[in-house]
């Protein structure tokens, strides 16, 4: 999968799973499917047979453990400071790498794959990977299409008074189905990116990102009701 004829990129695998959810106490421990969310991401990683190393990051030695136990390394915690509700990705993504720096390990890409996505497939994941790696491209995305009756010049804000008005003020008053140019949201399948363009960016998406639209139904948990959504689809359709 390699954009090139030298040596094999080097690949790390990233789950970020920290400990403190409130909507869903000890989200990333949920079962779905019979597996926990994070054994779950795990396997798939390990199904694709891409990664060199796949890593959980965790502020929890409970979340290490079950890591472990589904076949992926969580050789150190996540700080405090990058597991509340304010912490951003981001920077869980850096300290993963800074800490794996410090060892002598260092890789040529990371894919990043959320354990509250849990609809993801082997398949989405090698796609996205083998896009980022495409010459010309610093990363690539799993997005979702938003169904059209959702769609940004449909939209409204409401004021404390319930005054509406459109979220695009430029949006005519009336549009057809026909006429809205189809948007996308990203669906935490996988995002992977180049090493060295998100040392240099500070974003996930690099300087250039490909999309990689997928069709099949997704989840995102955040709440009971979303990890009861996930629990019935994955019963009921082929989600291994």
């Amino acid at each position: 999968m390699s954009a090139s004829n030298g040596p094999a990129p080097k690949r790390l695998a990233i789950i970020p799973a920290r400990s403190g959810s409130k909507g869903v106490p000890d989200k990333n421990m949920q079962l779905v499917g019979g597996e926990t969310l994070i054994a779950r991401a795990v396997r798939v990683a390990r199904e694709t047979g891409l990664f060199d190393t796949i890593l959980v990051s965790t502020d929890s030695p409970d979340y290490a453990e079950e890591a472990r136990r589904a076949g992926a390394e969580a050789p150190f915690l996540r700080p405090a400071d990058l597991a509340g509700d304010t912490a951003v990705v981001l920077d869980a993504i850096r300290h993963v790498l800074d800490e794996l720096a410090v060892a002598g390990r260092a890789f040529d890409l990371f894919a990043l794959l959320e354990p509250t996505s849990p609809l993801r497939s082997v398949a989405i994941v090698r796609e996205v990977v083998a896009a980022a790696e495409a010459e010309g491209w610093d990363a690539a995305m799993a997005v979702s299409p938003v169904p059209s009756q959702m769609h940004p010049l449909k939209q409204l804000v409401v004021d404390a008074e319930g005054r509406t008005q459109r979220f695009v003020k430029q949006a005519a008053k009336v549009i057809n189905r026909q006429e809205l140019t189809p948007t996308y949201v990203h669906n935490g399948m996988c995002y992977a990116i180049r090493v060295p363009a998100f040392r240099e960016t500070g974003a996930i998406f690099g300087t250039r990102a490909r999309a990689i639209v997928v069709e099949r139904p997704y989840v995102s948990i955040d709440t009971p009701e979303d990890l009861e959504t996930a629990r019935e689809l994955i019963g009921a359709g082929p989600f291994r």
